[in-house]
C-alpha cells in the first residue's frame, strides 16, 4: 500500500497513520490519516478475502479496477486486491480492513465474484452483531499476544458473514467462537436487565436454546451462569461502597438485574458459598469472591 498527500483539500499537516496485527492466517490494518491519496498494485496471486469497514469517510472516493465510487461513512464492503485501486480520502479518514486466508473459508474464485459485487454490508445483522465489534475491539491489551485465539474468532466471524451472503451451511465448531465471544459481549451490556434469560439471548441472535447450549458447553460458565455470575458480580462491588449498607436487599438485587430477593440469595450462595449476611459482614470475603467472580467472567 502506498500513501501519499492529496491535493483535494486545502493544504494541512499530513499525518497518514496504519496500525496492524498479523496472526496465522489473517492480518488485521486500522488507517486514520489527514488528506491523503492511497493505491495498490495489481495482485494476481491474492489468496485472502479482504472486508474493510470505513469508519470515517466524509468525501471518500474509492477506485477498484479505474472505476471511482463515492464510499459512505459506516460502509462495509469487500475489496479486490487482486486488481490494482486506489483511494483518495479527506481528513479524518479511518478504516479498518480485515483480510483472511480464503483457503481456511472455502471460498472458490466464482463465490469471491459474488461476494466483491455485494453491496453496502453495514446493515447485515452479522455485520453489527459480529463484524464490527470485533474490528474495532482489537487493539485491547495483550491481543498481540493472544494471535491464535484471536485468528480462530476472526475467521469465525468472516465464515458465519460469508456463510450467510452466499447462503450456504456453516459448521458449528466455525460459527462457535464469533457466536461466544458476541453473546458474552451482549450480556455484559444487558445482564441488568431483569427479564435477561437464555430464552431472549436465544431470540436476540435467531437460535434454538440447544444450540446456544451447545455454543457454551465448553465454557468455564454455561449461559445462565455466566447471567447469574455478572449480576453477583455487581451485588459484590455493590456491597464494597460505603453506603452500601443503606441500601436495601430488594434495592440491590433489583439494580444487579435479579427478579426477587430470593434470587440473590441463590445467586450469591451458588457463586461464594456464604449467604448475604455472612458476606455483607467480611470485607475480606466480598473482595476474594468478587476477583473469583472477575477471573471466571474473563471472555
Amino acid at each position: 500500500m502506498r500513501l501519499e498527500k492529496s491535493g483535494r483539500q486545502t493544504p494541512v499537516s499530513f499525518n497518514p497513520a496504519a496500525l496492524n496485527l498479523n496472526g496465522p492466517g489473517f492480518s488485521l490494518i486500522e488507517m486514520f490519516n489527514g488528506p491523503a491519496l492511497g493505491s495498490w498494485a495489481p495482485n494476481p496471486d491474492a489468496a485472502d478475502l479482504r472486508l474493510a469497514y470505513f469508519r470515517k469517510a466524509p468525501g471518500l472516493i474509492l477506485a477498484l479496477d479505474g472505476v471511482p465510487e463515492p464510499v459512505s461513512a459506516g460502509s462495509v464492503r469487500f475489496i479486490d486486491t487482486s486488481l490494482g485501486g486506489s483511494f483518495d480520502a479527506p481528513e479524518g479518514f479511518h478504516a479498518l480492513q480485515l483480510n483472511i486466508d480464503r483457503s481456511s473459508l472455502n471460498v472458490s474464485q466464482a463465490e469471491l465474484r459474488s461476494l466483491l459485487r455485494l453491496p453496502d454490508l453495514a446493515k447485515h445483522p452479522i455485520v453489527g452483531t459480529f463484524v464490527i465489534p470485533a474490528l474495532m475491539s482489537w487493539k485491547q491489551p495483550g491481543i498481540d499476544r493472544e494471535a491464535s485465539a484471536t485468528a480462530d474468532i476472526l475467521r469465525s466471524v468472516m465464515a458465519s458473514l460469508v456463510g450467510s451472503l452466499l447462503e450456504t451451511p456453516v459448521d458449528d465448531e466455525a460459527q462457535k467462537p464469533a457466536l461466544s465471544r458476541a453473546v458474552k459481549k451482549y450480556l455484559d451490556a444487558s445482564y441488568e436487565n431483569p427479564n435477561l434469560d437464555v430464552a431472549l439471548v436465544a431470540d436476540k441472535f435467531n437460535l434454538s436454546r440447544r444450540s446456544l447450549f451447545y455454543f457454551f458447553e465448553n465454557e468455564e460458565l454455561h449461559l445462565g451462569e455466566r447471567i447469574r455470575a455478572l449480576r453477583t458480580r455487581k451485588l459484590l462491588e455493590l456491597l464494597l461502597q460505603d453506603d452500601s449498607r443503606r441500601i436495601s436487599y430488594s434495592e440491590i438485587a433489583a439494580s444487579c438485574g435479579f427478579t426477587n430477593v430470593q434470587s440473590m440469595r441463590r445467586a450469591v450462595k451458588e457463586f461464594t458459598g456464604m449467604n448475604v449476611r455472612e458476606i455483607h459482614r467480611s470485607e475480606t470475603g466480598v473482595r476474594v469472591a468478587l476477583q473469583q467472580l472477575r477471573e471466571s467472567l474473563v471472555p
